[in-house]
């Protein structure tokens, strides 16, 4: 499956977490939020500086920056 930071997404795609790229603080805030290897997510909205994501019925807002650091495979989906 190919790779790409979440930053690359359009509102709307659905993806599965392949890998993420971070420091163990960074990783663990993100675990917690439900964001891990294997685990789905929703790209809701992707303003100049900031992504919002769906993770299990949550909402979450993510820095660009910190959207790098995390690498999906596009399942192709794209929900309206």
């Amino acid at each position: 499956m190919e790779t790409i930071p979440l930053s690359f997404l359009e509102p709307g795609t659905e993806a599965t977490v392949a890998g993420i790229r971070a420091a163990d603080g960074m990783l663990k805030r993100l675990v917690a939020m439900g964001i891990h290897p294997s685990g789905r997510l929703t790209v809701v909205c992707a303003d100049r500086g900031s992504l919002i994501v769906s993770v299990a019925g949550s909402r979450y807002a993510l820095s660009k920056g910190m959207a790098m650091k995390i690498l999906v495979g596009r399942t192709g989906v794209k929900v309206q």
